[in-house]
């Protein structure tokens, strides 16, 4: 007897398949069980007695938390929030679709910060400093600072309200020479995000450090620095030059131009400014209007940037 199998044809599979009977239906199905799909059909008054609840995403809050506490925010922050670590990695998306940088192969590490970040801290929002806005604004300044001074070594950079440090993440994928950057906000929870996004390149001696030191109380010739550890404890104090000052909250304080640029910059510092229109607390309603309230002595940027319904200015320049 021969042990090779016999090929069963197209046809003989189909008449197999049919032999084994009819396809039952779902209505079948489910009257053999006990009774029908739906007992009755659902009236006009029963679908009204149906309750739903839409919950609406809260973006773009502020944090709230202005005082620095190490332990306390590690805490709290840590603590498990699946809404709104969905809600960040969300933001986070939004935020890395809409970066635009030249290409270098060391600039994606801010996707493995935001990452560890959210992941780490699932228990705060960050979508006032991770969106479409500022990932369309950070990559033009970024931009245009390679283009204006490429391989020019930059020194020490001081970034005035810089949140949770995202846009001196992303300084630091490019290859700028940077000696270190200094993240300045006053919010005690942006010093605490921001130092644990950096955390490498804060334990690499202090290349990056967040501190919650009023702009209006540094000095802009030298700068003598104290900065609050996490153990509570406070450095011992040093002096640094801000060799490039960057501003991107030029309207969301008063009294920048007088009080700020006129009295406190030095005259041949490096700086980058940024003010927008909008409904902020100083809005710039042009860019003629915004170039005249900060005069530079020579400046190497100038340029208005569209996103959505807002605009904003910036100069890049020497005072």
């Amino acid at each position: 007897m021969s042990n090779k199998k016999i090929k069963t044809s197209i046809k003989e599979k189909r008449r197999q398949r049919k032999s084994k009977g009819a396809i039952t239906s779902n209505d079948d199905l489910y009257s053999s069980k006990g009774g029908a799909i739906f007992d009755e059909l659902p009236t006009e008054d029963k679908l009204k007695e149906i309750k739903t609840k839409v919950v609406k995403r809260k973006r773009l809050r502020p944090l709230v938390d202005n005082t620095y506490r190490y332990k306390e925010m590690a805490n709290q922050y840590s603590e498990k929030n699946n809404a709104q670590q969905l809600g960040n990695y969300r933001q986070a998306m939004e935020f890395l679709a809409h970066i635009t940088l030249s290409k270098n192969t060391d600039n994606d590490k801010i996707i493995d910060k935001l990452k560890d970040l959210i992941y780490s801290y699932p228990n705060v929002d960050i979508s006032s400093f991770v969106n479409k806005h500022h990932s369309i604004l950070y990559s033009w300044i970024i931009q245009n600072l390679v283009r204006v001074y490429g391989q020019k070594y930059l020194g020490t950079v001081y970034i005035l309200g810089g949140g949770i440090g995202v846009l001196g993440a992303m300084l630091l994928d490019t290859k700028l020479r940077i000696e270190n950057i200094r993240n300045l906000d006053i919010n005690g929870t942006c010093k605490f995000i921001a130092d644990e996004m950096m955390k490498d390149e804060v334990l690499d001696n202090w290349k990056f450090k967040a501190t919650t030191q009023d702009l209006f109380k540094v000095n802009y010739q030298t700068n003598r620095v104290e900065v609050e550890l996490p153990d509570g404890t406070i450095s011992k104090e040093f002096s640094e030059v801000p060799a490039l000052v960057i501003n991107t909250n030029c309207s969301h304080l008063n009294n920048m131009e007088n009080d700020w640029y006129e009295k406190m910059i030095p005259k041949t510092r490096k700086m980058v400014l940024v003010g927008e229109t909008g409904n902020v607390p100083h809005s710039y309603p042009n860019q003629k209007t915004f170039n005249a309230a900060y005069p530079m002595s020579f400046e190497q940027y100038n340029g208005v940037l569209t996103v959505d319904d807002k605009q904003y200015f910036m100069k890049i320049g020497i005072k």
